[in-house]
């Protein structure tokens, strides 16, 4: 997948699960907290995770795109060159070795004279991670923390730009394809330009669909796949990657059901039921008393899990389960 969007971090961890085989939710919590996954903010201002050694190089390739179109909000932050610069010294000084909570970080900068209020504190520890200064380190329960980068992230050698489009292609495909220019252009922040060159230097090791407009590319493996049996249903979670990884969205989501699924007016996808490969309904999830129900909510003419039925819909809930460590419990349907 290189990188699943990870601004709703329980979220993240369901979307890995869900392609994981026996992958838990305590796995996860343990790979956060030693290092092995990372969250940072790789590409369009957006929280991912990914693995170390994937973030140096995303972040020189796609960090200049996601901090190139915040002049005018900097500026009417009062956030210069001279003021980042002096946070990364800052920073680089008390972080050393440690990780913090972040309402302890911005008092640091706070302390040393850089305000943070309003917006500037997000700005100023966005940027230094886009910037290879800090990273967000091993959460402390529910609070965020920060570290330095290179505390985190094995040094290495970055690729020239050539190569890491090639690498940055090649990689969404394998995770998202069929995915034409566009949709590469969308997921990585880059222009269509450099979107069309990534793909075409990546070329011999994708298959090419032929299109009537934008070519889709696809792993090679993808094509020789064959499924069998029923089709499972999935329940995604809001943000996950089969929903929001494309620019295009109509061949998993009919826009007339859009809405329901999202971009709301908050920016906010809710999760989704998926099943032959189409989203066809939503869905929430409620605690209570140590175990987790879930309301599905099918489409307008949808059923529950379109030709599995309850079966399918059940094998999804199990799943769920498994990776929670929690009973799971589907309103209306277990009793």
């Amino acid at each position: 997948m290189l990188a699943v969007q990870a601004q709703n971090l329980p979220g993240a961890r369901w979307s890995l699960g869900l392609r994981t085989p026996g992958l838990t939710d305590a796995a996860l919590a343990d790979a956060l907290h030693g290092g092995t996954i990372v969250q940072t903010w790789t590409m369009r201002g957006t929280l991912h995770l990914t693995a170390p050694a994937d973030a140096p190089w995303l972040l020189s390739l796609l960090g200049p795109r996601a901090w190139s179109g915040r002049g005018k909000l900097w500026r009417d932050a009062g956030l210069t060159g001279a003021v980042f610069a002096k946070a990364a010294d800052v920073l680089g000084a008390s972080l050393e070795g440690a990780a913090l909570p972040r309402t302890t970080v911005l008092r640091l900068l706070q302390d040393a004279g850089i305000p943070t209020g309003g917006q500037r504190g997000s700005h100023i520890l966005r940027y230094l991670a886009e910037t290879q200064v800090v990273i967000i380190g091993p959460p402390q329960g529910r609070t965020q923390t920060f570290a330095l980068f290179r505390d985190r992230i094995p040094a290495v050698e970055p690729p020239g730009r050539e190569e890491a489009l090639a690498r940055l292609a090649f990689r969404y495909i394998s995770g998202h394809g069929p995915a034409t220019a566009r949709d590469l252009a969308w997921w990585s922040g880059l222009t269509l330009t450099d979107s069309r060159l990534a793909l075409h230097l990546a070329e011999p090791d994708l298959a090419v669909l032929p299109a009537d407009g934008e070519p889709s590319y696809v792993d090679p493996g993808v094509l020789d796949a064959r499924s069998g049996g029923p089709v499972p249903a999935h329940l995604l979670p809001g943000f996950d990657e089969y929903t929001i990884g494309y620019a295009d969205r109509t061949l998993v989501l009919e826009e007339r059901h859009r809405s329901a699924v999202g971009p709301a007016v908050n920016g906010l996808f809710r999760p989704a039921l998926a099943v032959s490969g189409r989203i066809r309904g939503t869905w929430e999830q409620e605690i209570r008393g140590g175990s987790v129900c879930l309301a599905v909510a099918p489409f307008p003419g949808e059923a529950p899990a379109g030709t599995g039925g309850e079966a399918a819909l059940r094998a999804a809930a199990d799943r769920y389960s498994r990776f929670l460590g929690l009973p799971v419990v589907l309103d209306g349907a277990d009793g």
